[in-house]
């Protein structure tokens, strides 16, 4: 620092003194000595060198004041009379007097990449999550690809695997389901959904803890890490990232539970009140490729429920209500819900908004969507 202030004043002083030098050396006592001077090759350099080290003087000056400062400068070393050399001369310290930013402009400019930012960035954002449904869309497919060649060589019949964990809620399987749809394509990435990352980064944190000693890997690699990671908390269930609606049965219960076969009247209140009736009200659920319920039914879905246990963080007791869906479960942007994926065993997938999403399922104090 102490340097710096040392070059800072001696270059002011030096461009003080060529200052100077060249108003003694420019006056001459005849117009005709003047630009005799003038035109001496000799004088040039000290005027460009008196530029260099007395223009900084310029560069602080505030930029309206910048010409006219220009102006007396040319006009103090240029003959009477002489408009031609004071134009060359004003060019000629233009070259070396460069303005600067002032305060304010820099302060401006800052504030307006600011506001940019804060327009830009939601966009950024609602674009890389839209890369992340169709993500998410693509491994529906995959689900719907793998359901159906599954069910083709089982004589039409979805995929269904009794859980025998004592859980009966939309996402609790048999531990079977992960080796029975290897080799249909459901690989590991097919069982994660892109919009909820943190559902794979627990999945590998649990692996590099945990799988050593039973597999040899660190990380989830293959269908045996995947049962393991699964069914890690309940050894004979899986718990999918995903509600599954293929019916199955736990200790002998049927879940999820049909309704279209029922009386309306022995419906619970929370099926009755709803604003529309879940579909599967009316078409049941769908449990062979060429059930009715196949086109109008998901057979699997994103994982979406509400509740403040057994995984859920819904701000509020689990309710029949899209308004209360845990934060951790469906699609959320910026902590807003924008719906779920669900994929029909006919074949197509869809996309839900949230006032096209219906609670299909309760179980205890716990409600599921698609």
């Amino acid at each position: 620092m102490k340097a710096s202030i040392a070059s800072n004043l001696i270059g002011r002083r030096r461009g003080d003194e060529l200052f100077r030098t060249a108003l003694l050396t420019s006056r001459p006592t005849s117009q005709s000595a003047h630009c005799s001077s003038i035109s001496d090759s000799e004088n040039k350099p000290a005027i460009r060198e008196m530029l260099q080290f007395g223009g900084a003087r310029l560069l602080t000056s505030r930029p309206w004041r910048v010409k006219a400062k220009r102006q007396r400068l040319a006009r103090t070393l240029a003959p009477p009379n002489d408009a031609k050399w004071t134009t060359t001369a004003i060019r000629e310290v233009s070259v070396f007097c460069r303005t600067a930013f002032t305060l304010i402009e820099l302060l401006v400019v800052i504030a307006t990449l600011a506001v940019l930012g804060v327009m830009l960035l939601p966009a950024l954002a609602g674009t890389q999550s839209q890369s992340k449904v169709t993500a998410c869309t693509a491994r529906f497919r995959q689900w719907a690809v793998s359901a159906n060649l599954y069910a083709n060589d089982n004589r039409g019949w979805l995929p269904s695997f009794n859980p025998a964990g004592g859980g009966a809620y939309a996402r609790d399987v048999g531990t079977n389901i992960c080796n029975a749809l290897y080799p249909y394509g459901m690989d590991v990435p097919v069982w994660f959904c892109p919009m909820r990352p943190a559902e794979m980064d627990a999945a590998q944190t649990w692996a590099a803890a945990n799988l050593a000693p039973l597999t040899g890997h660190t990380s989830i690699r293959d269908v045996t890490d995947l049962r393991l990671y699964l069914s890690r908390n309940f050894p004979q269930e899986c718990v999918l990232n995903d509600n599954y609606w293929v019916p199955r049965s736990q200790g002998g219960t049927s879940f999820p539970v049909d309704y279209s076969n029922k009386p309306q009247t022995t419906w619970p209140t929370w099926l009755k009140n709803q604003p529309t009736l879940p579909t599967s009200a009316i078409y049941g659920w769908p449990q062979k490729l060429h059930d009715i319920a196949v086109s109008h039914v998901p057979f699997v879905s994103d994982l979406a429920g509400s509740g403040q246990d057994n995984g859920l963080h819904s701000p509020y007791p689990g309710s029949p209500s899209v308004t209360n869906i845990s934060p951790n479960t469906a699609h959320f942007i910026n902590g807003t819900l924008i719906g779920v994926d669900a994929t029909f065993a006919d074949g197509h997938v869809a996309s839900h908004a949230p006032d096209q999403m219906r609670c299909g399922y309760k179980s205890t104090t716990d409600y599921w969507f698609y």
